[in-house]
C-alpha cells in the first residue's frame, strides 16, 4: 500500500468511519448532553468545572476507543488493515473525529445545553430568571473573558487522558478502562509523593509544609504553596515565572504528542 497521504482516500475513510459508528457517536453525545443538563441541578457551582472537565476527558477516551477498536480487536483488525488506505490516513481519520471535531462540537454542545436548553427547562418551574437575551450575553461574556491559560489547561488535561487511554488501548487487549483508572491512580501517587519530596528538598523545609503545584500534573496550576505549620489557613502562594510556566506546558504538550505517535507506530507495526 502506498503510504503517501491521499485526500480522496482520506475523505472516503472519514465517510466510512461515520457510517459505521454514527449510532455510537449519537449515543455518546446524548449521554454528554444529558449529563451536562443534570450537572448544574445536583452539583455545587464550584464543582461544575471539575465535573465538566472529567466529562470532556471521559468523552474523549470513549470516542478514541471507537476510532481504534478495529486496529486492536483481533477478530476484526485483519479486514480493517486491508482497507486501501495508508496508516497515516487511518490515524488522521481517528484524530479528526477524536480531537479536531470532538472538541469544537463539545464546546458548542455545552453552550447550547447550559445556556439555552437549561434555561427553558427552568421556565417550567417558578423562578426569577433574567431575560433570555441577558442569559445568552452572560454566557458569551463568561466564555470569551476567560484567559487563554484556562483553555490551555483544559486542552492539556484532555490530551493527557486521551493519549494515555489510547496507548493503553493499543498495548493491552482487554480491560482498558480498569487499567486506565489504575494508571491514573498510580500517576497521582507517584507525582504527589515525588513532587513533595523534590520541592521540600529544594526549599530546605520539612516535608508536608510545601503544597505542590497542580492536583494532578503541573500544567493544572501555575503556583505552589508553603505553610510553616502545614495548615491551609497559614499557606502562602508563590507563582512560577511566566516563561517557566509556558515552557512547562510546552514540555507536557510534547510528551502527549509523543504518546500519540507511540500509538501510531505500534499500530503501524501491527499492519506490517
Amino acid at each position: 500500500m502506498n503510504e503517501t497521504f491521499n485526500t480522496r482516500r482520506f475523505g472516503l475513510l472519514v465517510r466510512r468511519q461515520w457510517a459505521e459508528n454514527k449510532k455510537v457517536y449519537l449515543l455518546l453525545w446524548g449521554v454528554i448532553s444529558l449529563t451536562t443538563l443534570i450537572f448544574p441541578v445536583f452539583s455545587e457551582k464550584s464543582d461544575l468545572f471539575l465535573l465538566q472537565l472529567l466529562l470532556l476527558c471521559f468523552g474523549g477516551c470513549i470516542i478514541i476507543s471507537t476510532a481504534f477498536t478495529r486496529w486492536t480487536d483481533i477478530g476484526r483488525s485483519s479486514f480493517y488493515m486491508l482497507l486501501p488506505a495508508s496508516s497515516s490516513e487511518k490515524f488522521m481519520c481517528a484524530l479528526l473525529y477524536s480531537i479536531i471535531l470532538f472538541i469544537p462540537v463539545y464546546c458548542l454542545n455545552y453552550f447550547i445545553i447550559r445556556y439555552v436548553v437549561f434555561y427553558f427547562v427552568i421556565l417550567l418551574f417558578p423562578n426569577n430568571l433574567l431575560p433570555f437575551s441577558s442569559v445568552l450575553r452572560g454566557g458569551i461574556t463568561s466564555i470569551t473573558s476567560a484567559p487563554f491559560s484556562f483553555y490551555l489547561v483544559v486542552f492539556l488535561a484532555f490530551l493527557f487522558a486521551q493519549s494515555l487511554y489510547l496507548v493503553i488501548t493499543v498495548f493491552f487487549k482487554k480491560r482498558h478502562m480498569l487499567i486506565f483508572l489504575l494508571t491514573i491512580m498510580l500517576v497521582l501517587i507517584i507525582y504527589n509523593a515525588g513532587m513533595d519530596y523534590y520541592m521540600s528538598a529544594i526549599a530546605g523545609v520539612p516535608r508536608g509544609t510545601v503544597f505542590i503545584p497542580g492536583f494532578v500534573l503541573t500544567f493544572l496550576s501555575p503556583d505552589f504553596g508553603y505553610s510553616p505549620t502545614g495548615s491551609m489557613a497559614s499557606m502562602e502562594h508563590f507563582s512560577f515565572a511566566r516563561p517557566v510556566w509556558l515552557l512547562n506546558n510546552l514540555a507536557w504538550l510534547v510528551v502527549f504528542c509523543l504518546m500519540y505517535l507511540t500509538a501510531f507506530f505500534r499500530l503501524k507495526e501491527k499492519e506490517l
